[in-house]
């Protein structure tokens, strides 16, 4: 049998490509095929992984009709109007990009906002021209070139990593028109009501009953036997050895204090707008202990996020903070391109032993609260607004719809103000049982378990589609 991976960006790469799915597949019959668009680095650095992957085919360069590309943006628009009422939650309208710099943009925004409104009353509306959008992408040159390809190839099953990327739709449009099973994962636990599920597929692989439930209510043409809940893969490196160092190696590396308390920062990238206040907030409260007791500080910065913005906190203190970047490349390492930019294995690394030898972490409202449950270490989130008229409410983040799944649970600490910094982290690091009591039970309402069988299950899965036709 053969599968075709669709790879739209290097984001998908650490969790289905480094992990063991692609091991899963191999075991499981199926000679695996990429089309991706990341760079020659990304792909050499995938072969150091595995060489199980047949051939690795570019996608071409796509760039959406400009006719398809607007109603593309007034589906958007229309859905998360949708989404809102639906699931009564006004946050929903942040994950519209209404930038407006440009003429052509902002004619463009002012057209799917009116339009979108008023399809938005009609369901049925949004989904005829959601058909109308695919009818449009069949009749671009790269439709036919990723065509020819497929029809060469002949897979039993194409599956893509990212449901979020318009570089997937010609591919997957040709499927739809030629009887070939067309399937997505959904990529993060928070994609769902955002209203970026592009294209329709035969199948649709989810986190959790959770997300099942999710994207069923909001997408009503899509049928329950269609949904599998197959968890996700990027939980399963924590339990890799060859990932872990000793503490004291990793510790040595970055010239850690193996005797201290350890509090591990994540930032969030440049669309979380006051992270420079928040982190300076957090130094400046771990500086003012004694120096016994004082815990030092790595700083991991979301791999997104290339600027400068925090040096002078760096600077300033130093004395406390170890800065772990994470190791995530570009071909050219100007290029700021979302779609190129990959995760290096060395990363995986990374990230394991910081969350494997920090004792809490940090942030505001960051997945990394994930990767410490599995850890079972307690994450803190910062639930205050650092300036006056904030133009990023911190009310509206945790309203956000990912977080309701917390609900009644103490799934996380909570920093209700800059004053209460030192007395959290101070508690969580004596006495880490009395924060986020619940965080193991939120894990498996977020996740499939057990963690460490989601490439299996993922892999089964499109084994039974490929074997029931």
């Amino acid at each position: 049998m053969k599968i075709i991976l669709i790879i739209p960006d290097g984001v998908v790469v650490r969790n289905y490509l480094y992990s063991n799915f692609v091991n899963e597949l191999t075991q499981k019959g199926f000679e695996i095929y990429v089309f991706h668009q990341i760079p020659k680095p990304a792909v050499k650095e995938i072969e150091l992984v595995t060489n199980s992957i047949k051939e690795f085919h570019f996608i071409p360069f796509f760039k959406e009709p400009a006719l398809a590309r607007t109603i593309r943006e007034i589906v958007v628009y229309a859905r998360l109007l949708h989404n809102k009422k639906v699931l009564q939650n006004e946050t929903i309208m942040y994950f519209w990009n209404n930038n407006k710099k440009g003429f052509k943009r902002k004619v463009l925004a002012n057209v799917s906002e009116t339009v979108g409104y008023l399809l938005s009353k009609s369901y049925k509306t949004i989904v005829y021209l959601e058909k109308v959008y695919d009818r449009l992408i069949t009749k671009t040159s790269v439709y036919e070139e990723v065509g020819k390809k497929i029809t060469e190839i002949n897979p039993a099953i194409v599956l893509n990593l990212h449901q979020r990327s318009t570089v997937s739709s010609p591919i997957v449009a040709f499927c739809n028109s030629n009887s070939i099973p067309s399937s997505t994962v959904i990529y993060s636990w928070d994609n769902v009501p955002k209203a970026r599920l592009i294209s329709r597929y035969n199948h649709y692989f989810t986190w959790s009953d959770l997300m099942k439930k999710e994207l069923l209510t909001l997408y009503t043409e899509i049928k329950e036997p269609q949904v599998k809940v197959v968890g996700t893969p990027q939980f399963e490196f924590y339990f890799e050895e060859k990932y872990k160092k000793s503490k004291a190696d990793f510790f040595k590396q970055y010239n850690l204090n193996v005797s201290k308390k350890t509090v591990c920062y994540s930032a969030n990238d440049t669309s979380s707008p006051y992270e420079v206040t928040y982190f300076s907030d957090v130094c400046e409260a771990v500086d003012s202990l004694s120096a016994d007791e004082k815990p030092q500080i790595i700083f991991r910065r979301n791999p997104f996020d290339k600027s400068n913005r925090f040096k002078s906190i760096l600077e300033q203190y130093k004395h406390l903070i170890v800065e772990i970047d994470p190791d995530w490349r570009t071909e050219n390492p100007d290029d700021k391109d979302f779609v190129t930019i990959f995760p290096t294995l060395n990363d995986i690394q990374l990230l394991v032993n910081t969350v494997l030898h920090s004792d809490v972490v940090i942030n505001l409202g960051s997945t990394m609260a994930h990767d410490f449950a599995v850890m079972n270490k307690p994450c803190l989130y910062l639930n205050y607004d650092p300036v006056a008229a904030s133009r990023l409410p911190v009310k509206d983040v945790f309203d956000f719809q990912h977080f309701r799944s917390m609900k009644n649970l103490e799934a996380v600490g909570w920093i209700n103000s800059k004053s209460e910094i030192i007395q959290k982290i101070t508690t969580a690091l004596n006495h880490p049982e009395t924060i986020a009591k619940d965080r193991n039970k939120w894990m498996e309402i977020i996740v499939q378990h057990p963690l460490d069988k989601n490439s299996a299950n993922l892999a089964n899965e499109i084994k039974a589609i490929c074997t029931s036709v």
